[in-house]
């Protein structure tokens, strides 16, 4: 079960200027699978799905580092219509390791990612679950707000019972 930051809604952190937030690229497919370890267990061929993911040319990946370690990365990504969400651009996975959390990271990250979309005029969507008090947060921050509620949304099953939908409309930039 994926481990959620702990939830304390006014408490934001404060922004560590040593980390750097960028696109990411093919050389940080191992850095991008040692951070989703970090949410919950993957499999050996975790490496070359996220290789695939790297490659995708409706897809944008964004990574954060100190130095040379990777301490985040999350995507945005264009998934077919499912039967029960809009195709579109969808959020992937904002995952910050946890001791790097409350620094800010996971904002810089997902306002980068969605600079990339504003640009093409489009939406964004995001499937968050509804006990991730911290992720819910951060969308509203950037603009999101909720569609719909549900147990399952493109076939992601959410613990705890329900998903939440949301959506964002592209910023004029």
């Amino acid at each position: 079960m994926p481990q959620f930051a702990e939830y304390v809604p006014l408490a934001h952190g404060v922004e560590d200027s040593a980390v750097v937030v960028r696109h990411a690229g093919p050389d940080d497919a191992a850095a991008i699978v040692a951070v989703d370890a970090t949410r919950q267990p993957r499999a050996a061929s975790h490496l070359d799905w996220v290789s695939a993911q790297l490659a995708r040319a409706d897809a944008f990946h964004v990574v954060a580092h100190c130095g040379e370690t990777v301490v985040g990365a999350t995507a945005v990504k264009v998934w077919p219509a499912p039967s029960d969400a809009p195709a579109g651009w969808y959020v992937s996975g904002i995952t910050v390791v946890p001791g790097w959390r409350r620094r800010r990271i996971g904002d810089r990250m997902l306002a980068l990612e969605l600079a990339d979309v504003d640009r093409l005029g489009e939406p964004t969507w995001s499937l968050v679950n509804a006990r991730n008090g911290a992720s819910l947060d951060l969308h509203a921050r950037h603009g999101f707000a909720e569609v719909a509620r549900a147990a399952t949304f493109a076939g992601i099953t959410f613990s705890g019972g329900t998903g939440v939908l949301l959506r964002r409309e592209a910023c004029a930039g």
